[in-house]
């Protein structure tokens, strides 16, 4: 499944829900809960990224690189 824009839905999907899940447990009281919820969301995100093959759009991302010479 994916989005309108080609990237892949599921890990949108499980942010989701990791984040509503984690929300409730927060609530009730179950920090701990909610911190292992949040993480195997963030986890699922991860495995997505790393097993699909999905490729980014091309154009300027943000990056740590100083191509700039002369300038400082």
């Amino acid at each position: 499944m994916t989005n309108d824009d080609g990237s892949p839905a599921s890990a949108r999907r499980a942010t989701q829900v990791a984040s509503v899940v984690a929300h409730a447990a927060a609530q009730h009281g179950h920090a701990g809960t909610a911190a292992a919820v949040a993480g195997f969301g963030a986890a699922a995100v991860a495995a997505e990224g790393a097993l699909s093959n999905y490729v980014y759009p091309p154009g300027e991302y943000a990056s740590f690189r100083n191509d700039r010479k002369g300038r400082r």
